[in-house]
């Protein structure tokens, strides 16, 4: 058997990671923005919030 063909390197292990790492990056990013937004919204509706009786 040839040990080298399984060993090991920086290159295989950065290859295996790399695309884990960005669909978390990626994942983690869209629950904060929904996360914010949602939180965003809801200021903005509270800050307004005087103002439906207006009829405005």
């Amino acid at each position: 058997m040839n040990s080298k063909k399984n060993a090991i390197t920086p290159h295989k292990v950065l290859s295996m990671f790399l695309p884990i790492v960005g669909a978390v990056f990626i994942a983690v990013s869209s629950i904060l923005y929904i996360l914010y937004k949602s939180w965003s919204n809801r200021v903005y509706l509270e800050q307004w919030k005087d103002y439906e009786d207006c009829g405005v």
